[in-house]
């Protein structure tokens, strides 16, 4: 039997039937009950590093007061609990507090754009833990919201899409193809314990916050948003508008508690015909129900936490329709010089995060004779390893020989066991004239392509990729047009997300800078160093991955006790207790239950000024 793929069903291979039971249950209705779709997880990846991001700079201004040992909460207080460890409590000096903040937006970052994924959602997770239990008197329910899905992002694959580490993925997954073809989920969701914790994990927020709220305000009377609104502390201009409407208080009372409770259920459909729009509608379901908790109380980011949470359980559905709806006929096929310091791996990760509505085909050549075209398939390299890809942007590993003379062919070879000829039919061979490229150990000068008579260029030949001194050639498949250099770049611009920057770049003197200094010194460079030299390769359910999905589900079942000790007022088993607020796993959601509070008001201090004057401190 093959191996299976860690956290995939690719193993399972393909079948040309899918009346067998049991494999239709692994194939489909797991992966649609319990598992998240890869390009759901970088956007999550993506928009929860914002959040933290904010929820940091927000905090920052607050640096001296909060965490600060002269501030009102010092180290020596915060210590007590024997669970708050954090590396604020090093030392108290606001200077080192501030030293923490940026070493923990340095980390987000990293995260967000996807470089060593997994290391810096752990690092993320720890230094958001280490915050929270420096002051825990600041923290609210969106905070504990916000650190539990930290910590279950931290198993799941977030840089398998649109991330700097996806751009060194391999391509040996012929058993995954096979299962696109017969069009299974198997491919587009990643399942394991690790993607149904997240799931439940939410999930357990909603069924307890309902189960909280059992007073009649929420579930006879339904006049909890009634008192809601009410609450001056909280209230914003929309809440008091709200105040003029007691039908729709009642409507909404009854809208909210019945959808947190059944909600959740949206997301473990097993009908594979209605997963799709069912887990989109409760998507955004849970999204429009806390914008509108955000417009009429004041609740900071617990307005944005859940519904940037809820973004991870978007279904492949939801994604193949928006590439369908925005699908464009935008083709490139950019030749590049890999001669350049730098620029395949720029290149790679431009294409990567901006390319997103252009299919666009790398291709390296170093002379001016290439049997390339538009509707052939293009020689590349994708990390570093040469791969032929077609025009569906399905790639293939190919043996590669170097003959005498200069002349590169990529033939079909078995390379991982994909098989002789394993492309498409009538692709066996592609095959690309090259002179000798550089001795070992030699690095070329930023864009120098034309220093030396061995690079096989004819200024005369107009077929040539590449005119004297230029380093890129971008052609518009569409309508079959050559552009060289900075035009080429302009190209991708145009066609990429960042197309609004394209008046700025066309200044002469942003010409001049970015061909001559920003371009070879430092975006060149810089992309050498972000691009991943590790490789990523297929995972076996070896014995660290079954210890994973053991400590996962262990997990999993201290985190419902504990849920379940915190409604039913039981205590949990002191031998695994210690497990939950150690990692910070401690939850309660009782916010307005059993129902919303009744008496308002504000914090008061009185204080006396030198002058006799009083105030409110």
């Amino acid at each position: 039997m093959k191996a299976l793929r860690r956290g995939s069903l690719s193993g399972l291979g393909p079948s040309s039937s899918y009346s067998n039971a049991p494999y239709r249950f692994t194939t489909h209705t797991l992966p649609c009950m319990f598992g998240l779709d890869y390009r759901s997880m970088a956007l999550f990846r993506i928009c929860i590093g914002i959040l933290l991001l904010l929820d940091l700079c927000v905090r920052s201004t607050y640096l001296h007061d909060h965490y600060a040992n002269n501030g009102v909460w010092p180290n020596h207080e915060a210590v007590e609990s024997y669970y708050a460890y954090s590396v604020h409590f090093i030392n108290g000096h606001e200077y080192f507090q501030a030293a923490m903040f940026l070493l923990n937006g340095l980390f987000i970052l990293f995260m967000i754009i996807g470089w060593h994924t997994r290391i810096f959602t752990c690092m993320s997770w720890f230094m958001l833990t280490s915050l929270h239990n420096r002051n825990m008197l600041v923290l609210n329910g969106g905070d504990d919201f916000l650190r539990v899905m930290m910590f279950w992002a931290m198993f799941l694959p977030l840089g398998a899409r649109y991330s700097v580490d996806a751009t060194n993925l391999q391509t040996n997954q012929p058993a995954a193809q096979a299962a696109q073809h017969h069009g299974t989920p198997a491919n587009k969701y990643y399942l394991s314990w690790a993607s149904a914790a997240p799931l439940l994990q939410f999930s357990l927020v909603y069924w307890f916050t309902a189960a909280l709220k059992d007073s009649p305000e929420w579930q006879s009377e339904f006049t909890a948003v009634y008192y809601a609104v009410h609450l001056d502390q909280f209230a914003t201009v929309w809440a008091v508008m709200l105040r003029g409407f007691p039908a729709i208080m009642k409507m909404l009372t009854f809208v909210t508690w019945y959808f947190e409770f059944y909600g959740p259920f949206f997301f473990f459909l097993p009908f594979s015909t209605l997963h799709g729009p069912v887990r989109t509608l409760g998507v955004l379901g849970f999204i429009a129900m806390h914008f509108g908790f955000g417009m009429c109380l004041e609740l900071g980011f617990f307005m944005y936490i859940p519904g940037v949470s809820a973004l991870l359980f978007l279904p492949a559905w939801f994604w193949d329709n928006l590439a369908n709806f925005f699908k464009t006929k935008t083709s490139f096929t950019i030749i590049y010089n890999p001669r350049v310091y730098g620029l395949d791996k720029a290149l790679s990760l431009f294409r990567m995060f901006f390319l997103l509505r252009a299919n666009a085909t790398l291709v390296a050549s170093y002379s001016t004779t290439s049997s390339l075209s538009a509707a052939s398939p293009a020689y590349a390299r994708v990390g570093g390893r040469p791969t032929v890809v077609d025009s569906d942007d399905d790639k293939y590993n190919k043996g590669v020989a170097v003959m005498a003379g200069g002349s590169m062919m990529a033939g079909a070879a078995d390379v991982d066991g994909l098989g002789a000829g394993a492309g498409p039919a009538g692709m066996d061979s592609v095959s690309i004239n090259m002179p000798a490229s550089p001795a070992a150990g030699t690095r070329p000068s930023p864009y120098n392509t034309s220093s030396s008579g061995e690079e096989g260029y004819d200024d005369d030949d107009e077929d040539q990729p590449f005119p004297t001194g230029e380093w890129i050639s971008v052609v518009d498949d569409m309508r079959d047009t050559r552009y060289t250099g900075y035009d080429g770049v302009l190209q991708l611009v145009r066609a990429s997300v960042l197309f609004f920057t394209l008046p700025l770049l066309r200044l002469d003197f942003v010409r001049r800078v970015g061909s001559s200094i920003i371009g070879p010194y430092i975006i060149l460079p810089l992309a050498k160093k972000l691009y991943p030299r590790y490789p990523t390769l297929p995972a076996v359910c070896g014995r660290r991955y079954w210890i994973k999905e053991i400590i996962l589900c262990f997990l999993i079942f201290t985190t419902i006790n504990w849920n379940f000790a915190t409604f039913y007022q039981y205590s949990v088993n002191p031998t695994y207790r210690w497990v939950t607020p150690a990692l910070r796993l401690d939850q309660w959601w009782g916010m307005f239950s059993p129902h919303p509070p009744k008496v308002d008001g504000w914090m008061y201090m009185p204080g006396e000024l030198p002058d006799g004057t009083h105030v409110n401190v």
